[in-house]
């Protein structure tokens, strides 16, 4: 049996609470939550950015309604029973009933338990383009795997470099997906975002090196450099 979850324990070991809470001052108008599970980040960023839009994708409809039962959304967050990629199409998902946090589009990852159902994802040009979105403060990216097709959905808004600040995971699941750091250094730095690994005391930026694929994780933030006030709230 797996020990209780306890979010809020998990995103403060990271660093992920104290990165929300550092940039407070910023006042962000649009959230987007990739990968919301239950919806624990989502509360974490209302708990500190009150007046945000905050747009929640989670493609397991037995997590969505897991979501829906155990959080009060307020007007301001959309919840959606998708998932965002680089096409609009219907994709496997390994459903994990014990542990749903832990499910992914990944088939070589095994789970005792997992079932295999399927989901639908659109790219994120997409779906702002469907709602007249044509900044996003801060895109977070936890799917288990599917992060780097969900960053290849935004390629018209980050080509504009109208996503200030986007947060993506980076595990031990990039060795079965093949996307490495430097597949995402390659794809942003050329479009100005600077980046480093989110820890409890703050963002240090640097540069890629080969030395940094060490599949530990668990997060990256990257920045666009148009946003200096964000990575002066945040850097170590």
């Amino acid at each position: 049996m797996l020990p209780e979850y306890n979010a809020i324990e998990e995103f403060q070991t990271h660093g992920e609470y104290q990165l929300l809470e550092k940039l407070i001052p910023i006042g962000f108008n649009t959230i987007l939550d990739v990968g919301c599970n239950r919806g624990y980040w989502t509360q974490m960023a209302r708990s500190f950015h009150h007046n945000a839009h905050i747009h929640m994708f989670e493609i397991s409809t037995r997590t969505y309604r897991h979501m829906l039962q155990e959080q009060t959304l307020d007007d301001k967050m959309v919840p959606n029973n998708f998932g965002l990629s680089n096409s609009f199409r219907e994709i496997p998902v390994k459903y994990v009933p014990h542990n749903d946090r832990v499910t992914t589009t990944i088939s070589d990852i095994r789970h005792d338990d997992s079932v295999w159902t399927t989901g639908v994802v659109l790219p994120g040009d997409v779906y702002l383009k469907m709602h007249d979105i044509g900044y996003v403060d801060y895109l977070k990216i936890d799917t288990e795997g599917h992060e780097y097709e969900v960053l290849q959905g935004f390629e018209n808004i980050l080509n504009k470099g109208h996503v200030a600040l986007i947060q993506f995971e980076y595990s031990f699941m990039n060795v079965l997906t093949k996307n490495l750091l430097i597949d995402f250094y390659k794809m942003l730095n050329p479009l100005g975002y600077v980046w480093g690994k989110i820890s409890p005391d703050g963002i240090e930026f640097k540069e890629y090196h080969l030395w940094d694929e060490d599949f530990h994780g668990p997060d990256y933030i990257a920045v666009h450099k148009s946003r200096p006030d964000i990575m002066s709230l945040i850097k170590k």
